[in-house]
């Protein structure tokens, strides 16, 4: 059970309705009974009691496909690229001063790569029982994007461009996927707000170990504090800071259990998680069930930051099962962060199920050791890269750049344009660095030594594919691969498999000794130079 407190004016709580919204000030930490929260900034205090969270007055989607039907009553608001639908929302804004700010919050109930597009509409006189498609107002351009969004989560985004002061006040959400997606209407349980002035982010929440099992999170700037296990105050802090655009998660020196439990959140956008550093503070669980029990549970994140701490995954093989999973994660940094113990991965991107990217993501100056199965797997991704990392004694692959299963949701989608530079990978149990189809990808300035000490007939560095999975103009400039051991394990410095074409090796490579020999190239149109 977690608990929350927050400490700003010890006054009674009266409920003041303004316009259409209810306003109920926080109960105090001493009236709640609860642990007393840090001080709060009179600054924090003047703008969290002044808030007001208005629900629309209207609100409607129409469709392009039936222009001339209206759809004002549902309790859902369809957005979609094709065809094209397009939801209104008005508010009544009252009670702003100058220089307003606002925020607006929607529950999307299905999830989207791309999210919702937020427009400005002047037009504040259409009627939610009769606009269609043919009549709707038209929208201005596109003011702020949400970015990904998860299934069944709040997403906020400010809009303080659009709420100059009093009075009505309409947006228009659109999308750019044509897979479309909801969000609740004002006739549903997750009503659209519009918060104004924007309240104060709380960021950032310092989590603190109160006892065996019972931690706390605790923000200096608005006094809120969240009580319970490691799992609660943790993802109650999360939420709280994506809801309010971003902010920082601290951890200090120390070892945060979560014992059987694990963070499990969609949706997260602009937080930053941050320790002591990678060899002072510690996340851990200990979970042997047949599930993903990852400390680091995710889908749908974007633009987060993990760094300066160590996670152990303990617990009984599962191959994945890992340490720190993103499903769908893109513009993700992981920095400075040890692995010491994973059920299966230590670090995993993954785009391969329906819907799902993995772009733009950055694994460096890691060090993984323990895992079961491979250090990183970069999963039909696009465009990510891992650098600088230390991985050692793993079961699998040292690091796997990979295309999804026959089976998976998009099937054989291959990982193209990732870069892996300048990792010093040791005693990898399969391959060194194993490259599975894809295009333009780059392995560069590497040192493999000692490979397939769990697995036989594996190589430092493979390139290799699936019949009829595109393996094209691959990279391989600058690395070491070899076996230095008095047995030797790692069969070739670089394996070049059937069905991949225009691999490049480059200068400055080095691939003996090994147990068997440097270089195998059953490829076709391989260039060295």
């Amino acid at each position: 059970m977690t608990t929350r407190s927050r400490s700003l004016l010890r006054l009674a709580a009266p409920v003041l309705v303004l316009a259409g919204a209810t306003v109920i000030p926080p109960t105090t930490a001493a009236q709640a009974g609860r642990p007393k929260p840090h001080a709060t900034t009179a600054a924090a205090v003047a703008r969290a009691t002044d808030a007001v969270t208005l629900n629309p007055v209207a609100d409607a989607w129409v469709d392009a496909s039936r222009p001339s039907t209206n759809a004002g009553r549902t309790s859902s608001l369809r957005v979609d690229a094709v065809p094209r639908q397009v939801a209104y929302l008005r508010f009544d804004v009252t009670g702003v001063t100058t220089d307003p700010t606002a925020v607006l919050r929607l529950y999307v109930e299905t999830a989207s790569s791309t999210g919702v597009d937020i427009h400005p509409v002047a037009d504040n006189t259409w009627d939610e029982n009769t606009i269609t498609y043919a009549n709707a107002p038209p929208i201005g351009a596109t003011t702020v994007r949400s970015g990904p969004v998860g299934a069944d989560t709040w997403v906020s985004v400010s809009v303080s461009s659009l709420v100059t002061g009093n009075g009505p006040v309409t947006v228009a959400l659109t999308t750019t996927n044509d897979t479309g997606l909801r969000v609740t209407s004002r006739e549903g349980a997750n009503k659209p707000q519009l918060i104004t002035p924007s309240p104060p982010n709380p960021s950032p929440y310092v989590i603190s170990r109160l006892g065996a099992v019972t931690y706390q999170a605790a923000s200096d700037v608005t006094g809120e504090t969240y009580t319970g296990s490691l799992k609660s105050v943790l993802e109650s802090a999360v939420i709280e800071l994506n809801r309010l655009g971003g902010g920082t998660v601290r951890f200090g020196a120390g070892t945060f259990d979560f014992g059987a439990e694990y963070m499990k959140l969609e949706g997260i956008r602009k937080v930053t998680f941050v320790g002591a550093g990678m060899y002072d503070t510690l996340i851990r669980n200990d979970n042997s069930s047949a599930g993903d029990t990852e400390p680091f549970n995710t889908k749908g994140w974007d633009s987060v930051i993990v760094r300066d701490l160590a996670v152990s995954a303990e617990g009984a093989f599962r191959s994945t099962s890992d340490a720190l999973d993103f499903d769908d994660g893109n513009n993700m940094v992981v920095e400075r962060v040890r692995v010491t113990a994973s059920r299966g991965r230590g670090i995993v991107f993954d785009g391969k199920n329906q819907n799902w990217v993995s772009m733009g993501n950055t694994v460096r100056d890691c060090v993984i050791s323990g895992a079961q199965s491979d250090g990183v797997e970069l999963l039909a991704t696009s465009g990510d890269t891992v650098t600088g990392c230390t991985i050692t004694n793993v079961g699998g692959h040292g690091i796997q750049v990979n295309r999804a299963s026959s089976s998976a949701d998009q099937p054989n989608k291959t990982a193209d344009h990732n870069v892996v530079s300048d990792n010093v990978i040791n005693q990898a149990g399969q391959d060194g660095i194993n490259v599975n189809g894809g295009t333009d990808n780059q392995i560069v300035d590497n040192h493999v030594t000692n490979s397939a000490n769990v697995t036989p007939n594996r190589d430092g560095i493979r390139v290799t594919t699936a019949t009829g999975v595109t393996c094209v103009d691959t990279l391989v400039s600058g690395d070491l691969a070899i076996d230095d051991q008095t047995v030797k394990t790692q069969r070739y410095g670089l394996y070049i498999t059937e069905g991949c074409d225009g691999t490049i090796v480059g200068p400055g490579t080095t691939f003996t000794p090994n147990r068997v020999s440097a270089v195998r190239d059953a490829g076709t149109g391989t260039v060295f130079r």
